[in-house]
């Protein structure tokens, strides 16, 4: 009997992995279908709309760069200000104050690294419509001092990204003196997760697993709208190429720890 529910259960697996296999080749096939019927007209419209959609981008570089930069500035300095007022109080704080002030650094924290990251991202985004020498010699000077100004913006806003989360980790450091590390070392991460307790590593771990399970959803579904894009607008192999290669990557990368951590184990 059991070896009939193994099998069973083998065979569901199987089934289930031919009814996905049967339902993205529908998908495609639909996809395909619309594309096909809604006439090269309305391709080519969506395809115009998204090429005015980045001139436009292209045209107000500086402005919009302006714009979310400050944004993500005082968010970070507004979660900076607020880690520092709690990081002077959790000194004196008992525990049940300590835990609390301690979730709330965290959360601010949080807020901080997501905005000075979001920043950055959105920073080279916005460049990149216009980061072309094809683009930037068809220009004329006025125009080709803009993208300089733009270009200015970006380094300075990225530089100060990267500056806050250098002044991030020292407030930490500042706050838990047993945290260690260089955050312009390269081993910073190997630095930083020794000086953990086995608590605090155990949370790295968790959330490192939760993030690769994350990619591994996220990546192939990448890829796969790529292709799509690729068949229907021609967007260019390197746009498959690149989630593709960190696919890859990510799966790679989490065996080879898998067998290194094992190896480990064998070897005491």
């Amino acid at each position: 009997k059991m070896n009939k529910g193994k099998s069973k259960k083998k065979m569901n697996s199987y089934l289930k992995m031919v009814l996905i296999m049967l339902a993205g080749g529908v998908v495609g096939g639909i996809f395909g279908f619309v594309t096909s019927h809604t006439g090269e007209n309305s391709i080519a419209a969506i395809g115009h709309g998204m090429n005015a959609f980045l001139l436009a981008v292209r045209d107000h570089t500086v402005l919009l760069e302006c714009i979310c930069g400050a944004i993500c500035i005082m968010i970070c300095e507004i979660h900076f200000g607020k880690m520092k007022r709690m990081g002077s109080q959790i000194q004196d704080a008992e525990d049940e104050e300590y835990h609390e002030l301690q979730y709330h650094i965290e959360v601010s924290s949080s807020w901080g690294m997501i905005a000075s990251t979001v920043g950055t991202v959105l920073m080279m985004l916005l460049i990149s419509p216009g980061y072309s020498m094809k683009y930037i010699e068809s220009q004329s000077d006025g125009e080709t001092w803009m993208f300089l100004a733009g270009l200015v913006v970006f380094v300075g806003l990225v530089g100060y990204f990267g500056i806050w989360q250098i002044r991030y980790i020292k407030l930490i450091q500042r706050i838990y003196p047993d945290k260690k590390g260089d955050p312009t070392s390269m081993n910073f991460q190997e630095q930083w997760l020794a000086s953990c307790d086995e608590a605090e590593k155990e949370e790295i771990y968790e959330a490192s697993y939760k993030t690769y399970l994350l990619t591994g959803k996220v990546l192939p579904f990448c890829t796969l709208v790529a292709m799509l894009l690729h068949m229907v607008w021609n967007t260019g192999i390197l746009a498959i190429i690149i989630p593709a290669f960190l696919w890859i990557l990510s799966a790679s990368n989490y065996c080879r720890c898998c067998v290194t951590k094992k190896s480990e184990k064998l070897a005491k």
